[in-house]
Order: C-alpha cells, then structure tokens, then sequence
C-alpha cells in the first residue's frame, strides 16, 4: 500500500513480526509490521513520526553522491578532515608519506601504474597513522572518563566505526581517521563510554553528553558524509 504524502510509504505485512518497525531506504519510506495490525494503527504511527521522517529524508537527500577512489596523482585525500594530493614517485624503495603538504607513494618504475599496489601502500600509512592517533585520543578520554580499556586495535569495517567488546577491547574503523578531529573525538567517546554503560540507553547518551555536548552534530556529519570516508 502506498500513501500520498510529500514522501513515499509502502507497507509490508508480515506474520514474522509482532511489532512495527520503520526504516528509510532510498528515500522511501518502509512501515514493517505485523500482519493483522490495524490500519488506524498503522496511520497513527506514520503520523507520529513525520517530523523524524522529514529530518532522515533531508539526511539522505544531501548525502554526497559516492565517487570511487582513482589511485593516481592528482587525487585527493583526507587525513584528520584535511584534504591532501596524491603524488606518485617512483623509486627503488616502495613507501607512503605525507610530506610538504601531499601524500606521497613511491613505487618501482614499472608500477607506477599499478593502482591496486598504490592503493596498498596508501591505505598501510593509514592504518599506521589510524593506529597512533586513535591510542593517543584514547588515553586521553580514558583518563577523562574514568576507564581502561584492555585492548585497542584498528581494522576495517564494513558499516560501522568502532566496537567495544565485554572484555573491554575497543576496535576502531582506520576510515574515521579521514575525518576531522572533532569526529574522531566523537567516535572515541563513544566506544569508550561503552566501558560504563553497555548499552544506548539515556544513561548511556547522558555519559557520551557530559564529554561531547554537541555529540548529536557528529553523528549526523557521519550520517551525512559517510560516503566521502570510502574507497
């Protein structure tokens, strides 16, 4: 079923479900719900949740469209929000640094095409810089905070910018390094606040509050420019 409103709603029943959920997918809107679930029911719940709707719309609306990464000079990448211009060298020792002001990637003479080896090497700087930088701003929001945790590691995740574990280790995304500081910031306090409360509860939210106060900014600059963060 679909409504005339100024967004899209289809409506999915289910007998898998006993409650309704509602997500936004390609700018249309998605009520799941159980199967014999009221009409009016279902009415009144869209109506609640106009005003949430519009603001997720205007979210995805203005989300940058995804351009893949070229691995060639002259293109540009981000280091702590700030953009920097590849530049490959060629040489006999293959390595990545940044210095005066680009990326720099050396390769052997014949792999100066290779994008796939540039690629290699750029994102290993990365993960090494991800790796310093993300444990110097965990210590320091650790001692603010009041916890420890057991373990910090960096990889790669798919959807998803850090975890914190029951045992106390915390993995971060090395892509969050390609933001500005105060998002890295962000992401740290939030996996370390998971050392007080295991959950997103208003308990939760307060903590994340008390070391952030403008937290909900961040989260919504990664809604938003998430697909800058991709290769």
């Amino acid at each position: 079923m679909k409504y005339k409103r100024d967004f899209e709603v289809e409506v999915k029943r289910t007998n898998r479900r006993k409650t309704a959920t509602l997500k936004i997918h390609e700018g249309i809107v998605q009520v799941i719900v159980p199967q014999k679930l009221s009409q009016q029911v279902i009415d009144d719940l869209i109506q609640k949740k106009t005003d949430w709707i519009r603001k997720k719309l205007i979210i995805q609306q203005s989300v940058p469209t995804y351009k893949p990464k070229e691995f060639v000079s002259g293109g540009f990448f981000s280091y702590l929000g700030r953009n920097y211009r590849l530049k490959v060298l060629t040489g006999d020792r293959q390595q990545a640094k940044l210095k005066h002001g680009y990326l720099e990637v050396t390769v052997k003479p014949n792999q100066k095409s290779d994008q796939s080896l540039i690629r290699k090497l750029l994102q290993n700087w990365y993960i090494t810089h991800a790796a310093e930088k993300l444990e110097q701003k965990t210590e320091k929001y650790a001692q603010e905070i009041g916890v420890r945790p057991s373990r910090i590691k960096v990889k790669e995740f798919k959807s998803r910018w850090g975890s914190c574990s029951s045992s106390g280790e915390i993995i971060y995304n090395w892509k969050i390094i390609m933001s500005p500081g105060p998002i890295v910031d962000y992401v740290v306090v939030h996996e370390l606040c998971h050392l007080v409360h295991q959950d997103h509860s208003k308990q939760y939210w307060h903590k994340v509050r008390s070391i952030i106060p403008d937290y909900q900014s961040k989260r919504d600059w990664l809604k938003v420019n998430s697909s800058l963060l991709e290769w």
